[in-house]
């Protein structure tokens, strides 16, 4: 049995463990916002559309490219915790990580669209050679 002073510290391990085990692949928790416009063995490029105030379930992404075609404001709530705000403007592009498990909320006052090319296996070819 628990010593009854570890209980809390149990519990907050627990909640922490349930919510990264609950991050999903965004096109299983999160479908009506997503669409895949490309996918094979290298990539899967998907179009994500979230009007004000819709929100995606906790979810994870690879490593990608990400294009916006509709600027916006965007809060991001990690799993541990963190959150942050993303105001990227329409033609912004850029290189995204791989990101832990986190939701996503148009906290704007327009829709906002962005184009996410995820690689499935980054590591492949980064030696500037062709993925085997």
């Amino acid at each position: 049995m628990l010593h009854r002073s570890l209980l809390p510290l149990s519990a907050a391990l627990l909640v922490g463990a349930a919510s990264a085990a609950t991050a999903q692949d965004v096109m299983v928790v999160a479908k009506p916002h997503y669409k895949i416009l490309l996918e094979n063995d290298h990539v899967r490029v998907v179009e994500n559309t979230l009007a004000p105030g819709e929100k995606d379930a906790m979810h994870t992404h690879p490593a990608g490219w990400f294009y916006v075609t509709r600027g916006g404001r965007m809060k991001v709530v990690f799993a541990s915790g963190k959150s942050e705000v993303w105001t990227p403007r329409t033609g912004e592009a850029g290189w995204s990580p791989p990101e832990a498990p986190h939701t996503s909320e148009n906290v704007g006052k327009e829709p906002m669209t962005y184009v996410l090319v995820e690689v499935k296996d980054a590591s492949r070819g980064a030696a500037g050679g062709q993925p085997e």
